[in-house]
């Protein structure tokens, strides 16, 4: 056990690590350029029409609001717009910095940092303007509320104990509502609590008003999101496409993928993905069923749903032939994997000196890979709007008309730059169809009427040939490839 100056300077250690990620997430906020979701959302403020609003998975509702509130204040930059990801990113690290604090060792603790935080593509999404911070930061006030309510067997004797219980309720369905992927979350969660808070204390609960309130919560929640699933699938399929057929190779492959965030390539990436997956089902099962020895609420807690979230994605999968969540639909199984993990570890018996290397070790690993991953001008899913800002204000400076735009930047030039007051370019663009299964679908001879075309790779052409055309390659972006080409006839 820790005495007091030594929690005391891990306390100083951890709150001076998790802020210096926070300073992170709010440096990349302010320094990436618009990415191509959050223009269509922004599109979609500025350009309201309820279908296609509605219509769209895009569309994460709390982001939604976010977004129309700082575009009322005339607030348009990118920066301004991710406002209410980056408060959320805040309360999801300040709830894991209280978490880590809790933890017993200083291993574990560094452990519990890495695995929990070090990651990559958790930090992209921290600072987007879409509904991913915003469950992940609901799903952990979810986690804090309920943890602390459990740890009061007698839940009569506190009212406030019991209040916590029904908050956590509360968050878990705000987590559904501020992004639907995480109504897996909500789900698992409504059917632990009920079972832990009423049903499991008899017959009893038919008797308590406040089950009834907390019911009905529980259905709204669940008809709501269940009926917006529905528009969407009948309106558009929008979700439907996105997604795997098999649990390991969808879910797990793609958390091994996102978290090396492209930074090795590994033929290896099924066997990885089975023996992870084979970890987290095991110390999952051991978090439950080795309770009395542990004696970590949180771990069993997790544990439980974590194993109800994968049944209940296979039953979906089975029954409805919904695809499994795969790289950002998994974000919302990140904490749980991180707390199931640590705490298997927390709970193990072995060698102090042993748990000590190894815990330190994979840490060391861990926060090597982070730091080669940092930078503010890319994320691992919109890396191709990386250089789209430099390419605009170079046709604007070099007097463009009219451009043909490849499909990676023109969505943020129509659903962004286009729709802001202060921000506008002068040149009309339109989209560029540069893929060979298009070609017939599209008139060749329309190129003619652009001054300069603007590619991505791979560049492909040739379908232009014999048209009479040629090309003059003038700028070269280098982190992206992204090529300015003027049109010569």
């Amino acid at each position: 056990m820790q005495n007091i100056k030594t929690r005391f300077i891990a306390n100083i250690i951890f709150f001076c690590l998790i802020y210096a990620l926070m300073f992170y997430v709010v440096a990349r906020a302010v320094s990436l350029v618009m990415t191509h979701d959050e223009a269509y959302s922004f599109y979609n403020v500025k350009h309201f029409w309820y279908v296609e609003t509605l219509c769209t998975g895009n569309t994460h509702w709390f982001n939604f609001l976010a977004i129309k509130a700082s575009v009322l204040l005339g607030l348009e930059k990118a920066s301004q717009l991710r406002w209410f990801s980056v408060f959320s990113a805040g309360v999801f690290l300040t709830s894991a910095y209280f978490w880590i604090k809790s933890l017993k060792d200083f291993p574990t603790k560094f452990f519990a940092f890495a695995i929990a935080l070090l990651n990559p593509f958790l930090i992209d999404y921290l600072g987007l303007a879409r509904g991913y911070a915003a469950g992940l930061m609901f799903e952990s006030l979810a986690l804090i509320c309920v943890s602390i309510a459990i740890k009061n067997s007698n839940l009569s004797a506190g009212k406030s104990k019991r209040n916590m219980a029904t908050l956590s309720l509360f968050f878990a369905g705000m987590a559904a509502i501020a992004n639907f992927n995480f109504f897996y979350f909500f789900a698992a969660f409504s059917i632990i609590y009920f079972y832990l808070f009423y049903l499991k204390q008899g017959l009893e609960f038919s008797k308590q008003k406040l089950f009834y309130i907390e019911w009905i919560y529980a259905l709204a929640i669940a008809w709501l999101v269940l009926r917006a699933l529905k528009f969407m699938t009948e309106c558009s399929n929008d979700i439907g496409d996105y997604g795997g057929e098999e649990l390991v190779t969808s879910v797990f492959a793609g958390m091994i993928d996102t978290h090396i965030y492209g930074k090795f390539n590994t033929n290896a990436m099924q066997l990885l993905a089975y023996l992870f997956f084979a970890v987290v089902i095991g110390t999952s099962l051991f978090g439950i069923l080795a309770f009395k020895q542990h004696k970590i609420v949180w771990y069993r807690l997790s544990s439980s749903l974590l194993l109800l979230m994968f049944a209940l994605m296979i039953i979906n999968k089975w029954w409805f032939d919904v695809l499994y969540p795969t790289y950002r639909t998994c974000l919302m199984l990140y904490p749980l994997i991180a707390l199931v993990l640590v705490g298997f570890v927390s709970s193990i018996v072995t060698k102090n000196k042993i748990k000590t290397i190894v815990l330190y070790a994979c840490t060391a690993v861990i926060a090597i890979h982070f730091i080669s991953t940092i930078n503010f001008s890319k994320t691992f899913d919109y890396y191709q709007q990386e250089d789209s800002k430099l390419c605009f204000d170079y046709l604007k400076s070099i007097g463009t008309k009219k451009v043909g735009l490849t499909g990676e930047l023109y969505g943020v030039y129509r659903n962004y730059y286009q729709m802001t007051q202060h921000y506008k370019y002068p040149f009309a663009a339109e989209q560029l169809n540069t893929q060979v299964v298009l070609r017939n679908n599209y008139d060749a001879h329309k190129i003619k009427e652009y001054d300069y075309l603007v590619l991505f790779p791979p560049y492909n052409m040739s379908f232009y040939k014999n048209q009479g055309i040629r090309l003059k390659g003038l700028k070269y972006f280098g982190r992206t490839g992204t090529l300015v080409v003027r049109v010569i006839l």
